[in-house]
């Protein structure tokens, strides 16, 4: 598999935050933090948020990184406008309902090897090998990772490099807007639960599993300019620059694009235009790479006959 694919997939949806949700964490002596890109202009004085319109409906859609950093903050004023004027929030999970010692339990209960079964007994031994070494590289105990499947493993591996970078889940876009939704009482759906989107990741074939692994461990050196350029990107507005993360990514992969985006994007669209119809405006958050491409949301309202603008 290419470089972050997987990765970048995890640091771009709402997979992660529910799992490992916590505290902003200072950076340890074990990592260094990602300089915050606070000089990034939006291209065109456009940020990646959309409105889409029809008639007199209209709703909002804002492409999501997921865990940031203090630093990003405060958020462009076009993004707080959009959102103050919105009736309700939508977001790939609502929240505020998330029980995060609950969603972990599922996690554990999903990504844990019964008795007598670990990564040891049920990897090829070419493939645990490059496993424990890439733990002992990073100082990672591998007691950590034996009894949890690949695909979790691979969570928690990034959410420590998250951690020692800087960024938390709990200051990510969707925690914000969460929060702010709180403050004002409005209201907030949620598209899918979080039990869904551990079935998704649970359900990945142990191939695609052990090279997510794998690659979480062998491609830490590139973390911090990876997440740099993503929130580069993000805070221009740079559709093209997203475009390209998702066709390095998935180009060779269209099952794993199909399944973790492509689909959730065509379930998530009926809702979408139900809601947009129904006479009250909402404020849309979702990944950002749910956005772009042929078969993101943007493309999707443009083929549905609405008027898209990025603001």
């Amino acid at each position: 598999m290419n470089k972050q694919a997987i990765r970048m997939l995890l640091a771009l949806t709402c997979l992660l935050t529910p799992v490992f949700a916590h505290p902003a964490t200072a950076p340890t002596a074990a990592g260094t933090a990602v300089a915050a890109p606070a000089a990034a202009q939006a291209v065109g004085g456009r940020h990646f948020l959309w409105r889409i319109s029809k008639g007199r409906e209209t709703l909002y859609l804002l492409g999501s990184i997921h865990a940031l950093n203090p630093r990003d903050y405060p958020l462009p004023a076009e993004m707080e406008t959009a959102f103050r004027r919105s009736t309700a929030l939508v977001e790939e999970i609502n929240l505020t309902t998330v029980s995060p010692e609950r969603t972990r339990r599922e996690a554990l209960r999903l990504g844990s090897y019964p008795k007598g079964k670990s990564l040891l007994t049920e990897l090829p031994p070419v493939v645990y090998a490059q496993i424990a070494a890439g733990a002992r590289k990073l100082g990672i105990d591998m007691e950590r990772l034996e009894h949890v499947r690949p695909w979790l493993g691979s969570i928690a591996v990034l959410d420590r490099q998250l951690t020692q970078a800087g960024f938390s889940p709990s200051d990510g876009v969707d925690y914000h807007f969460a929060s702010e939704a709180q403050t004002l009482h409005k209201p907030i759906i949620g598209l899918e639960t979080p039990g869904y989107q551990l079935r998704l990741l649970a359900n990945l074939p142990a191939r695609v599993q052990q090279e997510m692994l794998l690659e979480s461990l062998n491609e830490a050196g590139n973390f911090n300019k990876e997440m740099h350029d993503l929130i580069t990107a993000w805070k221009q507005g740079d559709t093209a620059a997203l475009e390209k993360i998702r066709q390095r990514d998935f180009g060779n992969y269209p099952l794993i694009y199909k399944l973790l985006i492509a689909d959730r994007n065509r379930t998530w669209m009926p809702r979408l235009e139900r809601l947009l119809r129904s006479g009250r405006r909402y404020f849309v958050v979702v990944g950002a790479l749910h956005l772009v491409g042929p078969d993101g949301l943007i493309a999707r309202f443009e083929k549905a006959g609405y008027r898209v603008a990025q603001l």
